[in-house]
């Protein structure tokens, strides 16, 4: 019991610290590209979900989320809408259809932590609620199923690329169908962590995740991971080089690259190589999105910075919230 509390305790101090600061009131913890390049979405501390256009980089829409942290967000595969979920029970977890600008609440919906996905075909929408549940809904927001997972809180979650199984991560790995049935559940480190991203790569043959480095016992500088799992538990690949957390990564339409947001920008390839690395920097990138051509990645941060970079790490346009 002491072991849990301390874990929750520690999940809110690093998922919710700074709702009340008002140095923290520019983090954009999150962003993507829409799937047909018309739009950039980001949201975080700002009391506010901010539409981009993706060919001008300009402003183009702001709708208020007001009194949360906007922790994640996920366009729909093939419509114009944007699934939204919040650290908070009253916001909670949302679609928007962005062109007619409505809202369609999630049925049932007592609380959200900060994990969602839409499935391969668009049809289902998972989100995790406050510490252990993932609840599955239609894309019209009407409520399917609700299964316990992680039994400490589900950080991440992300839907397999062609078939209707999950991967979560929180304090372990786990893979279910649908209906939360355990196809199986392992550590992913001996020492007590916070897994907080999850991504399967483009093949569906093994995925990606990052965490937050030990919770406990800090081992140096650089605890924070960087591996690669197929579903039988088998660790394909493990790198630790960041000096703070990983809490977005994102595989690039081809499935060739890694891009993981942290101190600094970096690209993996597949095998687990370290291409490319961005000057690190203590205005940390939280979100992480690649272009649906691949060209380019953006990211968001601490200080609520939109950066667009190309495949090679350079800069080519820094964006005006």
């Amino acid at each position: 019991m002491k072991k849990h509390l301390s874990f929750v305790l520690i999940s809110l101090l690093i998922l919710c610290v700074s709702c009340k600061s008002e140095e923290n009131k520019t983090t954009l913890w999150t962003l993507a590209w829409s799937p047909n390049g018309k739009y950039l979405a980001t949201g975080g501390n700002q009391d506010s979900l901010k539409i981009f256009d993706a060919k001008s980089f300009e402003l183009i829409k702001i709708f208020p989320v007001e009194g949360v942290q906007l922790s994640r967000l996920k366009w729909h595969p093939f419509k114009n809408k944007l699934a939204i979920i919040t650290q908070g029970r009253t916001f909670k977890a949302k679609i928007l259809d962005v062109q007619e600008e409505t809202w369609t609440e999630l049925e049932g919906l007592k609380s959200s932590f900060r994990a969602l996905d839409w499935n391969y075909t668009g049809e289902l929408l998972a989100v995790s609620e406050l510490e252990k549940a993932v609840s599955v809904y239609t894309v019209d927001g009407i409520f399917v199923n609700r299964f316990m997972a992680d039994p400490k809180g589900v950080a991440g979650l992300d839907w397999h690329p062609s078939k209707n199984i999950m991967v979560t991560v929180g304090d372990q790995i786990g893979i279910y169908t649908q209906h939360g049935d355990t196809i199986n559940s392992f550590k992913a480190r001996t020492e007590e962590t916070l897994l907080l991203c999850v991504e399967w790569h483009k093949s569906g043959d093994f995925f990606a995740v990052g965490d937050y480095g030990g919770l406990k016992n800090k081992v140096n500088d650089k605890d924070k991971l960087i591996q690669y799992w197929n579903v039988e538990g088998s660790r394909l690949f493990e790198a630790g080089v960041a000096k703070v957390e990983y809490r977005n990564i994102r595989w690039n339409p081809n499935g060739e690259k890694l891009a993981s947001a942290s101190d600094a920008l970096r690209i993996w390839s597949k095998e687990g190589k370290l291409i490319a690395t961005s000057k690190s920097t203590s205005d940390y990138l939280w979100g992480v999105d690649w272009s649906p051509d691949g060209k380019y990645i953006v990211t968001s941060s601490k200080n609520g910075k939109i950066v667009i970079w190309d495949e090679n790490l350079n800069i080519v346009r820094v964006l005006k919230p």
